[in-house]
């Protein structure tokens, strides 16, 4: 405790599922930021907390040294902002930075006195807990060998609220592996083919123009690549690159002709509203929308003459702007991976609904969506079965993985959620105290890779040469996870990837409509089949802020986080450790190949 550190064996609480053998665990050292050893009054409190976890009394008990905790805190002038704070300093900070307060020993605390509680009150403290939680970027709580867990939390915050007078029970969330669904990567697997003359047969290669612009240029920088390189000799293709994406240069389809910069409000686009919420303040993008049938006539007006040759547009983020090409009646790709209605004022909702399901429904259209969970998610909202084909990273493929250098006994950690994690910070903190493991081995994140900070052509010659890289997913559809997947770089990811993995726009319930979902139970003399899922397919809260860890670990099994094949798993950062210790380099050459 002198050090600041906990010795124990390593054991999960009871809430959590034992997917792995952790009897096989060895003894690791805890951070002091997870265990608050160091201070008495936390180390007191530690050891009557698990024992009632040995007495299977958690959270029932202790209660009474709870709320003496907890008012002991309330005393000193606490807060969540202060405890916060203290958190993120002594994580990223020097190793004789002192522990003010205990993160997750206060939010055991709450998790106790909540138990105690029903209504209002109870939520009013779990609200608290979370508060604490913030946006799950502070939620280590699986690798703290405190009990209390944010599933059982947000569990309990998020039901309805009880009869008054009546008993409200306590729910308890057991995390479980996540069993991939067994739909294909692409479906349906048999597609009609194109009528008329083989490119080959007159001798000639066969023209193709296709044209493009969006607003984020993930999706279209892939097919762009596609269809350059991987069509075949019996095809020349011209891609009219126009995307106004401010991540168009990393993706090689940035936008050529300003006329099509100044229709789309370039840059303006990017500005955020003053005082908007998460993902919800591109105000511009969302005028764009309101005014897309103005703005397609114009686009007519102005490119008729000139794209005359073109054989198809393709559209992708938002899916909204496929009605640019509305008067050109030539064939439209959609390409999606966002909900329809991203970026769409509800208002103009029910009326683009009616105009996406002509445009599915036209013959010389198709639409795809890059996931099956994304799928299920439009087969709700509209009525229809879109064929599905995995997102492939064709362009990074190129490269293949081959540590060497001194980037070989480097491991990278992609931790982009949207509010910054300390999961690479408290991963180091985890080596540092535990030097007997990967003694040789280094954490960095993208960001400490010259060559991806400066943006170089070789940036994911130079990812893929490091050892593996560990995945802390924001999001069901995660290109850079792909990205690696692509270049069979060996990865890990967290067992309960799904408490982060539906913190972006594919899953912001703001981003669909439940009033307007042809499959729900609402509509159901609407349907054109039968929903046959639990939930609807989003499982969080307006904002993004909670997640319902039920759902969430349903809709998971639809994420290629899950269905992606020979990736590791990991339920706490000591068992990372020790994952990555035991990995050999035949073995992760094994899983490379795989």
């Amino acid at each position: 405790q002198c050090l600041g550190v906990y010795k124990h064996r390593y054991m999960l609480p009871h809430s959590l599922s034992h997917a792995f053998d952790h009897a096989q665990l060895p003894a690791l050292a805890v951070p002091e930021t997870l265990s608050c050893a160091s201070s008495p009054e936390w180390a007191r409190y530690y050891e009557i907390v698990r024992a009632s976890v040995a007495q299977n009394m958690f959270p029932e008990e202790p209660h009474a040294e709870s709320a003496q905790i907890l008012t002991s805190w309330v005393s000193r002038g606490g807060s969540s902002t202060e405890v916060l704070a203290d958190f993120a300093r002594t994580v990223q900070g020097s190793f004789g930075a002192t522990l003010k307060n205990c993160l997750p020993g206060l939010v055991t605390a709450l998790q106790v006195l909540s138990f105690h509680e029903s209504g209002m009150a109870r939520r009013k403290i779990l609200a608290m807990a979370e508060d604490l939680l913030y946006f799950g970027s502070t939620d280590a709580l699986s690798s703290s060998p405190w009990p209390a867990r944010r599933a059982d939390i947000l569990s309990n915050l998020l039901v309805t609220l009880p009869v008054p007078g009546t008993a409200e029970p306590w729910r308890t969330f057991r995390h479980r592996t996540v069993r991939p669904s067994l739909l294909p990567f692409v479906w349906p697997q048999t597609l009609p083919r194109a009528t008329g003359e083989h490119p080959h047969s007159s001798g000639k290669p066969h023209r193709f123009r296709l044209w493009l612009t969006d607003q984020h240029s993930v999706l279209s920088g892939e097919i762009a690549y596609i269809f350059s390189h991987r069509l075949g000799h019996g095809f020349n293709v011209r891609v009219d690159r126009q995307s106004v994406s401010l991540y168009c240069r990393y993706h090689s389809v940035c936008f050529s002709d300003g006329r099509v910069a100044h229709l789309l409000r370039h840059p303006r686009i990017y500005e955020m509203r003053p005082g908007a919420g998460f993902l919800d303040g591109f105000e511009q993008v969302e005028r764009v929308s309101r005014d897309i049938g103005r703005l397609a006539r114009e686009f007519h007006h102005l490119f008729r003459s000139p794209l005359r040759t073109v054989d198809a547009f393709m559209c992708s983020i938002p899916i909204i702007w496929c009605n640019l090409y509305s008067h050109f009646r030539k064939p439209i790709l959609g390409v999606m991976d966002q909900p329809i209605f991203l970026f769409v004022p509800p208002t103009l909702r029910p009326t683009w609904l009616n105009q996406f399901r002509l445009l599915v429904q036209d013959p010389k259209n198709l639409f795809v969506c890059h996931t099956a969970f994304l799928h299920e998610q439009v087969y709700w909202q509209t009525g229809l079965r879109l064929p599905f084909v995995r997102y492939l990273a064709a362009k990074t493929s190129r490269w293949s993985w081959g540590p060497s250098g001194e980037a070989a006994q480097r491991v990278l950690v992609l931790q982009q959620l949207p509010h910054r994690p300390h999961f690479l910070h408290l991963l180091r903190r985890f080596h540092s105290i535990n030097p007997e493991f990967a003694p040789r081995m280094n954490f960095v994140s993208l960001e400490e890779v010259p060559a991806w900070r400066k943006t170089r052509r070789d940036r994911y010659q130079q990812l893929a040469r490091h050892r593996s890289a560990i995945v802390f997913p924001y999001d069901v559809h995660f290109m850079k996870l792909l990205e690696l997947y692509s270049m069979g770089i060996p990865l890990f990811l967290p067992a309960d990837f799904y408490m982060w993995a539906f913190s972006w726009t594919i899953a912001d319930p703001a981003a669909m409509e439940d009033s307007l979902a042809l499959n729900s139970a609402n509509n159901a003399s609407d349907r054109s089949g039968s929903w046959t899922h639990p939930f609807p397919p989003h499982c969080a809260t307006d904002g993004l802020r909670h997640l319902d860890p039920q759902a969430c670990f349903y809709w998971a099994s639809y994420s290629d986080i899950a269905r992606l094949p020979h990736m590791k798993y990991f339920e706490s950062l000591a068992e990372l450790l020790v994952l990555l210790h035991r990995a050999s380099d035949e073995d992760l050459y094994q899983t490379s190949q795989a």
